[in-house]
C-alpha cells in the first residue's frame, strides 16, 4: 500500500498532463485502485488540487479536481456503466483466450464501445464460446448471418471494456492462464484454428497461425500432456494464393503446428479434443472410440484440467 501523503510533504509537478493516460483507457481494476487511493488521500486531509497532483504523479493518469470531488462525495461512480467480469484464472477464461488468439477479433467503435466478436460456421463452437463468456459474467449476443458470397456463419459478440483491455493487454498474462489450464486453452485455440485430417491408414491434427509465439506455447502445452508436435513454416510472406477466384499475397509468414504421430493424435483426441463435432467425430471414429456409431458427448470424451 503506498505511503499516505500529508500536507507537509512537498511535490514538484508540472501542469502538462497531455502525455498522461486518460481514465477511459484504464481497466476497471486499476480504476478501483485509483478511487481507493483518492479516498485515502482525502481522509488524510489533502485538498482536491493536491489529490489531483498526487494521482497524476503516482499513476501517470490525468484526473480533474472535479472528478476527484465527485468520487469522494459519491455523486459519481466510475463503475456504474461498466459490466464487471471475472478475470480470475479459470477453465472458461483459458478457453476464451485460446479462441481470441485464434479466430476472435477486437474492435473499438467511435462511441467507445469495446467489442469482442467471433464468426464461425459451426453452431456448437458458437455455443461453447457463448457459454464461456457467460460463465465469467459477460452478456454476449448471438445471431446467424446469411452471406451470398461465402458460407453462412454464426456470430457471437460481447461489448465489455474490462475483457477487451485484458485480452489486448500483455500477451504473457494470457499465456500464464493458458499454462494453468492447458487443455481448455488448447481446445479453444484448436476450435478456432485447428483441423482433423483423417485418411484410412493415418490421421493428423494441425493448426495454422501467423503468430509463431502462440504456436510455440501450444507446442509447450501439448508436450506437458505427452503429445508430440512440430511447427513448420507453410507459407512465406509475399507468396500468392487464390481465394474464391481472387489472387492475394500473404502479408506475413504462416506457420502450422502438426500432431502426426498416431499415439499423439490419440492422446490429443482424449486429452484435449474439439468442441466442434464436425472435427471431433472423425477422430473418434478413426480410433474406434464411438459406441454403436452414436457420437459421445464432448464432455465424456475429453478431459478437463483439474
Amino acid at each position: 500500500m503506498p505511503t499516505l501523503v500529508t500536507k507537509q510533504k512537498s511535490f514538484k509537478f508540472t501542469n502538462d498532463d497531455s502525455y498522461m493516460r486518460k481514465l477511459k483507457d484504464l481497466m476497471p481494476l486499476e480504476l478501483e485502485r485509483i478511487k481507493e487511493r483518492i479516498l485515502q488521500l482525502r481522509e488524510s486531509g489533502l485538498s482536491y488540487s493536491e489529490i489531483r497532483n498526487v494521482i497524476n504523479a503516482e499513476f501517470d493518469v490525468s484526473i480533474s479536481k472535479a472528478t476527484a470531488l465527485r468520487w469522494c462525495k459519491g455523486t459519481h461512480d466510475p463503475f456504474n456503466k461498466t459490466k464487471r467480469v471475472n478475470l480470475s484464472p479459470s477453465p472458461e477464461l483459458a478457453y476464451i483466450i485460446g479462441v481470441y488468439l485464434g479466430d476472435a477479433s477486437l474492435s473499438q467503435t467511435a462511441r467507445y464501445q469495446y467489442r469482442i466478436r467471433l464468426k464461425v460456421v459451426d453452431r456448437d463452437f458458437a455455443e461453447s464460446f457463448e457459454n464461456a463468456l457467460k460463465s465469467i459474467g459477460a452478456n454476449p449476443r448471438t445471431g446467424f448471418e446469411h452471406n451470398s458470397g461465402r458460407t453462412d456463419r454464426w456470430w457471437i459478440e460481447v461489448t465489455n471494456k474490462e475483457l477487451f483491455m485484458f485480452l489486448k493487454g500483455p500477451k504473457e498474462r494470457l499465456f500464464e492462464i493458458a499454462r494453468v489450464y492447458p487443455r481448455e486453452f488448447l481446445r479453444g485455440f484448436f476450435d478456432s484454428e485447428g483441423s482433423a485430417i483423417v485418411y484410412p491408414n493415418r490421421v493428423r491434427v494441425e493448426a495454422s497461425n501467423y503468430d509463431l509465439e502462440v504456436l510455440e506455447l501450444c507446442k509447450e502445452l501439448l508436450e506437458r500432456l505427452g503429445i508430440h508436435s512440430k511447427i513448420y513454416k507453410t507459407k512465406r510472406k509475399g507468396q500468392t494464393v487464390v481465394i474464391r477466384g481472387k489472387e492475394y499475397q500473404y502479408n506475413s509468414d504462416l506457420f502450422t503446428l502438426r500432431i502426426y504421430r498416431q499415439d499423439s493424435v490419440y492422446r490429443y483426441t482424449v486429452e484435449v479434443g474439439f468442441t466442434i463435432q464436425r472435427k471431433q467425430t472423425p477422430l473418434l471414429q478413426y480410433f474406434k472410440l464411438l459406441k454403436h456409431d452414436n457420437t459421445k458427448s464432448f464432455e465424456n470424451t475429453t478431459k478437463s484440467t483439474p
